[in-house]
């Protein structure tokens, strides 16, 4: 996987994932979160991953944010890269700075 575009295995992934918290499947939610791609999963989307596994069925509380991140994860892989995105290269920060003056450097002494 790269983190510019999910693959098919991370899209089958969060499928998974979101159809076993609507279900409220705790056992394929456990089974899921000890793979490796849940380490790819952000912190938001694992707690509420975490609160279906722990809820045991007794919650009528949707899945948003793993069905949000889904349909991102979607969007990303289903979209062409940008060409254009990384054309510019990217400058030093220290020369855009202007010139310090001299009662800026006194000062800065001062402060040290």
């Amino acid at each position: 996987m790269t983190w510019d575009r999910p693959t098919d295995q991370f899209l089958v992934y969060l499928e998974r994932l979101s159809q076993a918290c609507l279900e409220h499947d705790v056992a394929e939610i456990d089974k899921l979160l000890r793979l490796r791609l849940a380490s790819h999963l952000p912190r938001q989307v694992l707690d509420e991953l975490e609160y279906f596994r722990r809820s045991r069925g007794r919650t009528h509380r949707a899945p948003l944010r793993i069905l949000r991140h889904l349909h991102k994860m979607r969007h990303l892989a289903a979209s062409a890269p940008d060409p254009h995105q990384l054309l510019f290269p990217l400058r030093d920060a220290t020369r855009s700075l202007p010139p310090a003056s001299d009662a800026g450097r006194r000062r800065a002494a001062r402060r040290r």
